[in-house]
């Protein structure tokens, strides 16, 4: 749930942030077309199709049934954790992108900025969805993350 969310807020700021930039015009030209802004805009993108690859293919495992619960388990952690870092970044590049306006409460970049970051914290921190991997890497290697779904 957590990373579906998170997940989506990203989106939503990439969308206004992207809208922002497109109208917002600094010394006669839109500021999308700065190339600090440029690249913002696409890390926030490139993360978002990151992160969002992943809560499918996990999303897809449960769906499908027979996985081992301990995987599963283990595989949420990593959804947690990517999806709730990522959609932090987005935001905080979001409130940038935005400036002094990121700030501003009519926006809703600010909202984001300021409610996604509990999302780090409850239903595991970021540092125990770690342990969570790292315990998970011990137990069943590297194969456990990197390997293809249904092991392929």
């Amino acid at each position: 749930m957590i990373g579906a969310r998170t997940v989506g807020a990203a989106q939503r700021c990439l969308d206004e942030s992207l809208a922002f930039a497109t109208e917002r015009r600094q010394f006669g030209s839109a500021i999308v077309d700065f190339q600090a802004i440029g690249t913002m805009l696409a890390d926030m993108a490139v993360e978002i199709m990151a992160a969002k690859s992943l809560l499918y293919r996990v999303c897809w495992d449960a769906a499908r049934g027979g996985i081992d619960r301990k995987r599963l388990h283990a595989e949420a952690s990593a959804v947690k954790l990517l999806c709730s870092e990522t959609a932090g970044r987005v935001a905080d590049r979001a409130v940038q992108i935005f400036g002094g306006r990121g700030y501003m409460r009519e926006y809703a970049v600010e909202r984001h900025w300021r409610e996604l970051r509990v999302d780090r914290i409850w239903e595991g921190t970021s540092e125990i969805q770690r342990l969570v991997v790292t315990n998970e890497l011990r137990k069943r290697g590297t194969r456990a993350y990197t390997g293809w779904p249904g092991g392929i």
